[in-house]
């Protein structure tokens, strides 16, 4: 019996190899496989649904089976669990990086937007950040850390592009207002901030608040997905 770097335990010698080996090849499939998956279903969702049934619809694949279920296939739900409370505290300017991103948010879409939130829109936007914030911190930075926790290119710049170039999908049913580049652009930004925090610290404890805080922002999206 052995545990392989990624936390499972197997009592078959002849799977010492090749299981952990499989599960880092999913992990690097990953930033690739994802927006373009995505964005097929995003694309075929809006083709035969409404756009808020279709724009719900593709959410609720992407935080089911990647956000969900690939990191718990990849991690098991305790290590996944244990990392989302795991890392060393932040510094200053670590701090500031983190927050940067939820004041770009309260002053660009909360506070313009506040007086079109009523009790269900509130409740959309804090739970779609809850889901969306954990769930993309175990899937763009967890996952990595845990399979290449020595490599910053596969481990930390490689999930940045994927969860970059993810932003795109979405778009193709509520494009932003600022243009679905310059979206994509911010999205990077912003992940740089968890990415370097996550990578540093060793954990995801200090980029899971912001990133809930800044995805709880989004009046505009809650809203649409209402139907308002």
């Amino acid at each position: 019996m052995y545990s392989d770097r990624l936390g499972r335990t197997n009592h078959d010698p002849t799977m010492k190899a090749s299981r952990p080996a499989l599960r880092r090849g999913a992990v690097l499939a990953a930033p690739a496989v994802v927006p373009a998956s995505m964005a097929v279903l995003f694309s075929e969702l809006s083709r035969r649904l409404s756009p808020r049934a279709a724009y719900n619809a593709g959410f609720a694949s992407y935080w089911l089976a990647w956000c969900i279920g690939f990191p718990i296939w990849i991690l098991g739900p305790r290590r996944a669990a244990r990392l989302l409370i795991r890392g060393q505290r932040p510094s200053a300017s670590e701090t500031i990086l983190l927050l940067l991103p939820v004041a770009g948010a309260v002053t660009t879409e909360l506070l313009p937007n506040r007086k079109k939130i009523d009790m269900a829109v509130a409740l959309v936007m804090a739970a779609t950040g809850v889901i969306n914030g954990a769930g993309e911190e175990l899937l763009w930075r967890g996952m990595f850390l845990e399979a290449f926790p020595n490599d910053p290119l596969r481990g930390l710049l490689w999930p940045l592009v994927g969860f970059s170039l993810w932003h795109l999908a979405p778009q193709m049913i509520l494009p932003s207002r600022l243009g679905r580049w310059p979206f994509v652009l911010g999205a990077a930004l912003v992940g740089s901030a968890s990415a370097i925090s996550a990578w540093r610290s060793g954990g995801l404890r200090n980029c899971l608040a912001p990133h809930i805080a800044t995805d709880s922002c989004r009046v505009t999206a809650a809203r649409f997905r209402l139907g308002r």
